[in-house]
């Protein structure tokens, strides 16, 4: 009898010292995790992120003037013929304006008839045709000529004109954009971290997230083969502007 309550209370203690080995256990993993969470969340709140623009004007150095020459008519070959020609005749007094045939390119082509609008027999001219162009203009300050150069010789239209910048132009620009963007995004930092007695140690990361460019439109440009004066067409600023992202340490 008493070995059996000998080896019933040894089971006894074992199982107590296994569960408390277990519960010990079970604390020790707890704590380290425990004690190193508050530090993480620490760390991550140390930061400031803030979002800002940065843009900059500057002349336009390219323009895109749209002209299109029309052609009406009862037949459609002699429509087409005769928009060709004009076509023809427009582009080559481009072309001697120093303009070269890569800066002219076809924006839109049609020849319809009077039946697809709903038009009936009788109704005059039977066929309209247009060839639309877009000019590119290098020299900003010959825009008025050339709108001269086609309206004498072909263009029946003016859809507008666009100023904006050349390639290598409007890069430089992003880059002063994104600099102002920076020196925007530095400045609204200092002033959050100021007001929360921290201080601003470095940057964690920077993201662009938007570039743009805004060119100057002159719309409704009038014009005439027969004017007596010659167009002026006066170019506004064109914006480029650029948004950054950037998370900054601080403490």
């Amino acid at each position: 009898m008493n070995s059996r309550l000998t080896l019933a209370g040894a089971v006894v203690v074992a199982a107590l010292l296994a569960t408390a080995g277990v519960a010990g256990a079970f604390a020790t993993g707890n704590a380290g995790p425990a004690q190193a969470q508050p530090q993480q969340q620490g760390e991550l709140s140390d930061t400031i992120t803030v979002g800002t623009s940065g843009e900059v004007q500057a002349q336009a150095d390219r323009a895109v003037v749209r002209l299109a020459v029309v052609a009406t008519g009862d037949e459609i070959e002699t429509v087409r013929q005769d928009l060709a020609s004009n076509a023809s005749s427009m582009r080559e007094a481009l072309t001697d304006l120093g303009i070269n045939s890569s800066q002219i390119q076809t924006s839109y082509y049609d020849i319809s008839t009077n039946r697809r609008y709903g038009g009936g027999e009788g109704d005059e001219p039977e066929y309209r045709a247009t060839h639309a162009f877009s000019v590119t203009v290098n020299d900003t300050d010959s825009v008025g000529e050339v709108i001269d150069a086609a309206a004498t010789n072909g263009a029946d239209e003016v859809g507008g004109v666009e100023f904006t910048l050349s390639a290598d132009r409007r890069e430089q620009l992003r880059q002063d954009a994104l600099e102002a963007a920076m020196d925007a995004a530095r400045n609204e930092a200092t002033t959050i971290a100021a007001t929360e007695d921290l201080t601003v140690v470095g940057v964690d990361r920077i993201t662009t997230t938007e570039y743009s460019g805004t060119p100057y439109r002159a719309e409704g440009v009038a014009m005439s083969a027969d004017a007596g004066g010659s167009t002026s067409i006066d170019s506004g600023p064109v914006s480029v502007s650029a948004s950054v992202t950037v998370v900054y340490d601080a403490e």
